[in-house]
């Protein structure tokens, strides 16, 4: 075992993780090896016994944990089934002629997908797709196209159901339906400030944003 100070030790983690990721490893092998190994340096083999009991104890016989492959399962059955492709032409269609109606469109599929689906990369690739370009073809400013989908697909995150709430809740030891109760009203108030800010600057600055 080495003794290792918290300061070095973090910023040895910190370096092997930007290391590890620029070469162009996954994420999730960067930061498990680096768990492992300075877990080991620290403590010695009885790292990986506490490291089996809390992958059993903590994630296989969590059933809090179950809610997140559904999860998932339902944004891929959302995204690849076509239906928000669907939504949004139906939507642009009700709010076209409004002054940045694509982006406030955008907005409010992200908002409407990341109440039902609860993870983000559904979000962003379905948004990316089927917003990104048409935003583009008709004028819209990049930086305002690509803010507008970013912003609306990272919503997922925060308003409930969301995966990182289920996931916190056991770590933390909270109520995970309390954490659906307390990110309820930031995230819906998050996502009419955007609304708000895409229809004022789009009014502000017609060349934004054309009808």
């Amino acid at each position: 075992m080495i003794k290792l100070s918290p300061e070095l030790g973090t910023m040895l983690m910190l370096g092997g993780l930007v290391v590890g990721v620029f070469i162009g490893y996954p994420l999730a092998f960067v930061v498990g090896t680096l768990g492992l190994i300075f877990g080991f340096l620290r403590f010695g083999p009885p790292v990986f016994d506490m490291l089996y009991s809390r992958a059993v104890d903590g994630v296989v016989f969590n059933f809090t944990f179950l809610a997140v492959p559904c999860f998932i399962f339902m944004g891929v059955m959302l995204e690849r089934s076509g239906l928000g492709d669907a939504l949004f032409n139906a939507m642009y269609v009700w709010m076209g002629r409004l002054r940045g109606g694509l982006a406030v469109v955008t907005m409010l599929i992200g908002t409407i997908m990341a109440a039902t689906v609860a993870i983000i990369a559904a979000s962003v690739t379905m948004l990316t797709l089927a917003a990104l370009p048409p935003m583009i073809k008709r004028g819209y400013d990049k930086s305002l196209a690509a803010g507008t989908v970013a912003a609306a697909g990272c919503l997922g995150i925060l308003i409930p159901p969301s995966i990182m709430l289920v996931l916190y809740g056991p770590m933390a030891q909270l109520s995970v339906g309390k954490l659906f109760f307390g990110a309820f009203v930031p995230g819906f108030l998050l996502s009419s400030l955007y609304l708000t800010y895409i229809v004022i600057r789009s009014y502000l600055n017609p060349h934004l944003a054309p009808s």
